[in-house]
């Protein structure tokens, strides 16, 4: 027999505990594998706590209606120029009208650089939009210019969104190590412009192809990273926030995505194949009438209304599902503390929500919008529960130095249709 200090110990062989015994009430961890007891298949769902809170939107749309017509007719005024004030007045509107535990939240934000982040904007589309008809090197080069610039904006987008808001006197921020930018950011850049610069370059047949199904294959990866980067350094009274990698999650999201799209192309693809056929019956009706030609035209104008509303379908079987199961992934995989969040929005609850105010907003010529703004952000942010094991107002943060948030990225950033509001 071997000596007692060289026996190679044996692995215990876990067991399931007796229901009911104190080895069945033991947390899965070193102590329950110690003793060699099998961890639960599942993890019991956490139960709900009296400490739990769900954020509340008190605002109406008839209130917001009356901001909104205000802040409309100064921009139309203003040629636009008033569109950067509208902006910081709308996010204060809604900053004040959201409420967690009992305290409103606010928004400091000024809107002089927002002009500036617009004028940028408007600069980078216009010569993303000739550039490569121009010349192939300006193409490019403004494609590495927008690699340079893009991360930067968009940080300083969230820096101003989070540094100017507040809850309970404490400010939010958003602070990321440039090069981690750069790396999350350039990536989802090229991807996002695959498919263009392909075909600029003279891609033909497989080459197309591959460039068109590589933004299919990459983004959600990108998506995920984007947001993992965006939850995991934004902060709250010099706290950080933290985010569980959601990438496989991400292209399940995309999966159903487009799968829902496509049903949307389908159903707008028998509406275009009635249409024309319509269109065709009416000319060969109006074959050799040579005074016909306001009927023509108004033949056509109704065509591109079809295709309008054609797109709209499409976007409205995707969308109101995409953003609820986003909601879902990204606030359950977010973490502050030892708070953590669940976004409970449903994609058919949003796709009604939507339905029927898009119908408002279309047969009231655009009037109908604020009441559909006021309605759906009501849903987005009733939706968000913040789950604690207790009480909120016993939490208590450091409050960070000051800091100034740039508006120039923000005003890039909505114009890019990058803004990430209530």
């Amino acid at each position: 027999m071997e000596p007692r200090s060289m026996q190679q110990p044996s692995e215990p062989n876990p067991v399931a505990p007796l229901p009911g015994s104190l080895a069945a009430q033991l947390e899965d961890g070193p102590l329950r594998r110690e003793l060699g007891i099998a961890p639960d298949r599942k993890p019991a769902e956490r139960p709900p706590s009296p400490h739990d809170r769900r954020l509340r939107f008190t605002g109406t749309g008839s209130a917001y209606f009356r901001v909104w017509v205000v802040q409309l007719l100064l921009t139309l005024l203003t040629l636009g120029v008033y569109s950067a004030w509208a902006k910081v007045r709308k996010a204060r509107w809604f900053a004040q009208h959201t409420e967690l535990d009992g305290d409103r939240f606010d928004f400091h934000g000024q809107p002089w650089r927002i002009l500036a982040g617009r004028v940028v904007a408007l600069a980078l589309l216009a010569a993303w939009t000739w550039a490569f008809d121009i010349a192939t090197w300006l193409g490019l080069a403004v494609l590495g210019l927008f690699c340079v610039l893009g991360p930067l904006l968009f940080a300083s987008a969230q820096r101003f969104k989070l540094a100017n808001t507040s809850w309970r006197g404490l400010h939010f921020g958003f602070d990321v190590p440039r090069r981690q930018l750069y790396v999350v950011c350039v990536p989802m850049l090229l991807l996002w412009t695959a498919g263009t610069v392909a075909q600029a370059l003279g891609a033909e047949g497989w080459g197309l192809v591959a460039a068109g199904l590589l933004p299919v294959l990459g983004l959600p990866w990108a998506h995920a990273r984007l947001k993992q980067m965006q939850h995991s350094h934004a902060e709250f009274g010099g706290q950080r926030f933290r985010y569980d990698p959601s990438a496989p999650e991400f292209y399940g999201l995309y999966a159903k995505g487009v799968a829902l799209a496509v049903v949307g192309a389908i159903i707008a693809g028998v509406l275009a194949a009635v249409w024309a056929g319509y269109q065709t019956a009416a000319a060969a009706e109006a074959a050799g009438d040579a005074l016909n030609v306001e009927r023509q035209q108004r033949q056509a104008l109704l065509g591109l209304l079809a295709g309008v509303l054609a797109a709209l379908l499409m976007w409205l079987m995707a969308w109101p599902w995409f953003a609820a199961r986003l909601q879902q992934i990204v606030w359950g995989h977010t973490h502050f503390g030892r708070l953590r969040f669940r976004g409970e929005m449903r994609g058919g609850a949003l796709w009604g929500l939507v339905l029927r105010h898009m119908l408002g907003v279309l047969l009231t010529c655009g009037l109908w919008w604020p009441f559909a703004a006021v309605a759906i952000a009501r849903y987005r942010v009733q939706s968000l529960v913040v789950l604690s094991d207790e009480p909120l107002a016993e939490m208590h943060a450091p409050a960070p130095a000051p800091r100034e948030g740039r508006a120039a990225g923000d005003g890039a950033a909505d114009f890019f249709g990058l803004d990430i509001g209530w």
